[in-house]
């Protein structure tokens, strides 16, 4: 029996403001040397609460550890953040102000992965990336329904087409590009254009095995530049993503969200061709950001979401065992009972299982439930006279999602900082 996982005092929004945000809000954009110390000698009062679980101190070195190379500058110094999960992630309000967080603070290496959707890239203006396609692609992977294969790649989303001259164009003030493509049997053609010239003559998609593809485009400056991929032949072209970054130091973020996702998904989408492009990807932390949606599910069996959610850590940590790897649970959902908001019973329950899972495979954790305030919180949240969380108790505001950012920037700073010190101290 699985009990539901509590701290011993939940930690609420004025308690999380008053340790944590005055001292990253003078931080930022750059760490100096005197933010170190400060954030160094934040008190320890409720750090089980607080802070990011990694009893080994193991799970999010890797991680840390890349961030300080790409602090100093050395070669190649990029650190690449995956972040998985639901609509909290797809809305990119959150992951968006956490990537303008770690730009500041560490550099501007890129807008990242750009995943395909119900139209390419349709929220990529976000991240500086302007983006147009022809009328002629069909999105995979947004329904749950089973498809016949699922290999929809990295996001678990795609675009593909059957027919000639169709295309899809990205602009971004970026001089390196990276097209991810499925090759597979009955694959078509196609031909890559930089700023308008021939860059790739007709490149064949066909093979006897369906497999991931890569096509790489690199400009010869850092100004403003635009791919298109054009596709020269009837058969099938699958785009799974694109890739883009600027060819310097700095951290990139890919946001991955799906709305309605959960965490079981990442199971559904074809093993190969998911292990292939993360490996290929090469994250130094993963976010696994899932449970909104589960605690929602009247059938939800917590000994089976233990198994299926440790299966999903699982395949991504067999995918790339050098990344970290970082769970972050759900907010605090309510549902009407009697005329009142009340917390989804099954809430502290899920919580409690996704931290197991975990901290059993190796993943560090953080309990944005409890940290939020937990069961009750989303209501206080929303009644706030400048709401966090939206009427429907379950998502949040612009302005809530900018404090979860805050809230998690902060930790991961807090818990980098003591990597740091711990490495200057040679332990």
């Amino acid at each position: 029996m699985i009990k539901p996982y509590r701290t011993s005092r939940p930690v609420g929004l004025l308690q999380v403001l008053a340790v944590i945000l005055p001292v990253i809000g003078s931080c930022t954009p750059v760490l100096g040397r005197a933010c170190r110390d400060r954030l160094l000698q934040l008190p320890k009062t409720n750090a089980a609460s607080l802070a990011i679980e990694d009893p080994g101190g193991n799970a999010m070195r890797a991680f840390y550890q890349s961030l300080m190379r790409t602090e100093a500058g050395e070669r190649p110094g990029v650190t690449r953040i995956i972040h998985y999960g639901d609509s909290h992630v797809a809305a990119d309000l959150l992951t968006g102000e956490l990537r303008r967080r770690f730009h500041s603070g560490f550099g501007d290496a890129g807008p990242g992965f750009i995943g395909g959707g119900s139209r390419p890239w349709q929220r990529s203006w976000a991240r500086g990336v302007a983006s147009t396609a022809s009328n002629g692609w069909e999105p995979l992977g947004i329904r749950t329904s089973p498809e016949a294969e699922r290999r929809f790649g990295l996001a678990g989303l795609s675009v593909e087409t059957h027919r000639s001259d169709e295309w899809i164009r990205v602009e971004a003030a970026c001089r390196h590009f990276e097209l991810y493509l499925l090759s597979q049997p009955g694959g078509g053609a196609v031909e890559i254009l930089l700023d308008g010239q021939l860059y790739r003559r007709r490149v064949s998609l066909a093979a006897e095995h369906a497999a991931a593809a890569y096509i790489e485009v690199t400009a010869p400056d850092d100004g403003s530049h635009a791919v298109e991929i054009r596709t020269v032949s009837t058969g099938a072209v699958r785009v799974l993503g694109l890739v883009v970054e600027r060819g310097g130091a700095g951290v990139v973020y890919d946001a991955l969200g799906i709305n309605g996702a959960r965490a079981t998904r990442l199971l559904a989408w074809d093993r190969e061709v998911l292990i292939e492009n993360l490996r290929h990807r090469s994250p130094n932390l993963i976010i696994v950001a899932y449970g909104s949606n589960e605690s929602g599910d009247d059938d939800l069996d917590l000994e089976d979401y233990l198994r299926t959610f440790s299966a999903a850590l699982s395949r991504l940590r067999a995918a790339v065992p050098q990344a970290s790897l970082l769970v972050v649970s759900p907010p605090d959902r309510a549902i009407r009972v009697n005329g009142k908001w009340q917390t989804i019973g099954r809430m502290p329950g899920l919580v409690a299982v996704q931290r197991k899972a975990a901290l059993s495979s190796g993943a560090a954790f953080w309990d944005f439930f409890s940290t939020m305030g937990a069961s009750g919180s989303i209501e206080q949240w929303a009644s706030r006279p400048q709401p966090l969380a939206q009427p429907d108790h379950v998502h949040l505001t612009r302005e809530g999602y900018k404090l979860a950012a805050e809230m998690l920037y902060g930790e991961l700073i807090r818990g980098y900082l003591w990597e740091l010190a711990r490495w200057e101290d040679g332990i």
